[in-house]
């Protein structure tokens, strides 16, 4: 609890969305897009180039309701946390609190049991409504199960190409490295919070996963703060979380990144490289920050600095035609 206003990062990223949002601006390749998709009609959906008078050809149905989108969302939620504390509860043996439940529980059966739970919800809300579909609900059910299928082969293609990658990563052992340059650094101790940063922001987008880096890293930072400064254990912490969600947001072969990318329907890369720009101005803002809490010790001033280096990044961009 007391490393959450040290997390620059999140909070950097969360201003830097609600200032793009008010302020209604963009910069970068993601500029290059929208200005392209406004000048000349023309959007990018699963990377291919529609003129804005083929919209219309595009798959459109009246015939769905909100019901039929938010209840096998629900099903899917409440499904997988159920499973998790079944599954948690049987491991944990009786008379476990919640912790030892949520530390026990099978988190890829309880995902596999809560989407089969989803998938049944779906199947009876299309089912109630299945008489409307004059062509045929067994016709339109194939079809829609067939297109479901083809718009998720992307991302599981890339999917494992990046399991793969991260495996091959792992063996090399990449991030005990990168963690070793940090521990045999002899830059003032103040600098430590930054330099965890940033080798946590480079370890995570190497290896496409946030929690990887947190098992690695998290370990040696509390080492080297306990060993140089113990006051510093909370900040170097911090640190680690914050660069490993950065490097997470920013690596294309990072699962998130993938998701994202599928569901908005956009090119992979067009994705990866409109969103880092956006990504690395938080990232600069909190490292100023980090710098700050190292040689002051002082978190509530480092959010400051951070804040203020925002604050000042959205002037210069309102002020850019």
């Amino acid at each position: 609890m007391q490393i959450i206003p040290m997390n620059y990062y999140v909070w950097a990223a969360l201003g830097m969305v609600f200032l793009v949002a008010v302020l209604n601006r963009d910069f970068g390749p993601m500029k290059k897009h929208e200005n392209r998709a406004v000048q000349t009609g023309e959007v990018v959906f699963s990377g291919r180039e529609i003129p804005s008078e083929l919209k219309e050809d595009l798959p459109v149905s009246d015939r769905g309701t909100i019901g039929g989108l938010v209840w096998p969302i629900v099903a899917l939620i409440i499904g997988t946390v159920a499973a998790m504390l079944f599954t948690g509860s049987r491991a944990a043996g009786e008379g476990a609190d919640i912790f030892a439940i949520f530390e026990n529980t099978d988190v890829a059966k309880s995902l596999f049991i809560g989407g089969v739970i989803g998938l049944i919800t779906a199947l009876v809300v299309f089912a109630r409504q299945a008489a409307v579909f004059p062509e045929g609900a067994g016709a339109v059910l194939g079809k829609g199960i067939v297109e479901g299928i083809k718009s998720m082969l992307p991302a599981v293609y890339i999917l494992f190409l990046a399991w793969t990658i991260v495996a091959l990563i792992g063996e090399l052992g990449t991030g005990t490295y990168l963690a070793g340059l940090v521990e045999k650094s002899g830059l003032n101790i103040g600098f430590l919070p930054m330099i965890l940063f940033v080798t946590a922001g480079i370890m995570a987008f190497a290896a496409g996963t946030s929690w990887g880096s947190f098992g690695i890293l998290l370990p040696i930072a509390g080492e080297i703060a306990a060993a140089t400064d113990i006051s510093l254990l909370l900040p170097a912490l911090a640190a680690v979380l914050a660069g490993a969600v950065f490097g997470d947001h920013c690596s294309p072969i990072s699962d998130t990144t993938i998701l994202s990318s599928t569901g908005a329907g956009s090119n992979h890369i067009d994705h990866v490289m409109t969103q880092i720009p956006y990504a690395l101005v938080s990232a600069l803002a909190a490292a100023a920050g980090y710098i700050v809490l190292g040689f002051t010790e002082n978190m509530f001033l480092g959010l400051a600095v951070t804040i203020l280096l925002l604050v000042m990044f959205a002037f210069i961009l309102k002020r850019t035609k």
